[in-house]
């Protein structure tokens, strides 16, 4: 009995002592991974350090950069946009047909400024001027007059054209003008089969590629004083502006005050002047020049007087301001009453070149 007891509780001590053996050894790991997860913890910590130290070194770079990106270098001299890039090369300036058999045009859309001028027999033109890049394509491309060619020099631009009047003609001869004449550089241009010629007639960035990045650089300065803010006590509302060329043609801009945009129409609001991609086109500024003007030949063709001066009218922001223009060092200057140069927005301008006594209403 006595043994049956001995062997009982030698085989108890020896479970009891099988046990707290286990039960130590269960300990260690524990403690392992709780010095695991502290240094894991603390690395994390050290990660997040790091990362709060690059953070404020970058936003110490920060003002340099902004300061960097509102450079004048980065915005166009002609519109006051934003660029991509820092051109320098010469702005291109592009004679476009305006008659019925050329619309819609191409490119028009995407030039910094427009000018339209009247021409014989109750038609306009366009002179596009492009900067710092060229349209896939331009056109239809058409004759140049004395008055595209001499404000193609105010900005020292590659005038483009096919052909041109007697006077003209006479202009590019006696004057040192960078230009190509379709009737001389042909490879510079291509007609398209889906028009009837004269209206068929482009040139783009690819066929001009190649001569523009030979052509000498040329920095141009701001062109007019853009706005940055706007404060007007007193102003005369124009929303709806029409424009009377002569003959049956109008020009009607309709204001946008939620783009602050001009939309152009020509002839009839039920008739907006597209571009070949369905665009309306529309205007951030409207500067209309009166200038004198005399029939100089049979055919009607008119001479553009651009150096006495004369009234102006800009539309922005729905509404006008009355000036004049003047001719100073080379260009064409638009003043206030007050004779300050007038200030414009950022944006595409057109300048409506018109007749003395042509009808403005608004």
């Amino acid at each position: 009995m006595k043994s049956k007891l001995y062997v009982l509780l030698t085989l108890l001590f020896i479970t009891l002592m099988l046990l707290t053996a286990c039960s130590f050894g269960g300990e260690q790991p524990v403690e392992e991974n709780e010095e695991i997860t502290q240094k894991e913890e603390l690395s994390e910590k050290e990660r997040e350090e790091e990362i709060e130290n690059i953070e404020e070194e970058y936003e110490e770079e920060i003002p340099e950069t902004k300061k960097y990106e509102t450079d004048y270098k980065m915005k166009s001299p002609f519109t006051a946009l934003g660029i991509d890039e820092i051109y320098y090369k010469r702005a291109v300036a592009v004679s476009i047909e305006n008659s019925p058999a050329a619309r819609p045009q191409s490119g028009l859309d995407q030039a910094e400024i427009i000018y339209e001028f009247m021409l014989e027999g109750g038609i306009t033109r366009f002179l596009a001027i492009f900067w710092p890049k060229v349209p896939e394509k331009m056109g239809p491309i058409r004759s140049a007059r004395p008055a595209l060619i001499e404000t193609s020099q105010f900005y020292d631009a590659l005038f483009i054209h096919a052909g041109a009047s007697p006077r003209g003609f006479a202009l590019l001869a006696v004057n040192d003008i960078l230009h190509l004449d379709q009737l001389y550089k042909s490879q510079y241009f291509w007609r398209s089969s889906k028009r009837l010629a004269p209206h068929n007639l482009y040139s783009g960035r690819e066929p001009l590629k190649d001569y523009l990045e030979n052509l000498s650089e040329k920095e141009y300065q701001e062109q007019f004083d853009f706005l940055t803010a706007s404060i007007m006590s007193d102003f005369e509302k124009a929303e709806n502006i029409t424009i009377d060329y002569w003959g049956s043609y109008s020009v009607i801009y309709e204001y946008d005050s939620l783009d602050n945009n001009y939309l152009r129409f020509l002839n009839d609001k039920k008739n907006p002047h597209l571009v070949e991609s369905d665009e309306q086109l529309k205007a951030k500024n409207i500067i209309v020049q009166h200038v004198k003007t005399s029939t100089i030949d049979d055919v009607g063709r008119q001479e553009i007087d651009l150096k006495s001066g004369g009234e102006m009218h800009l539309f922005r922001d729905g509404i006008v301001i009355k000036g004049k223009w003047e001719r100073r060092n080379g260009r064409i200057v638009y003043l206030n009453s007050a004779g300050a140069e007038i200030e414009i927005n950022p944006g595409q301008t057109w300048i409506q070149v018109v007749p003395n006594g042509t009808d403005i209403n608004y």
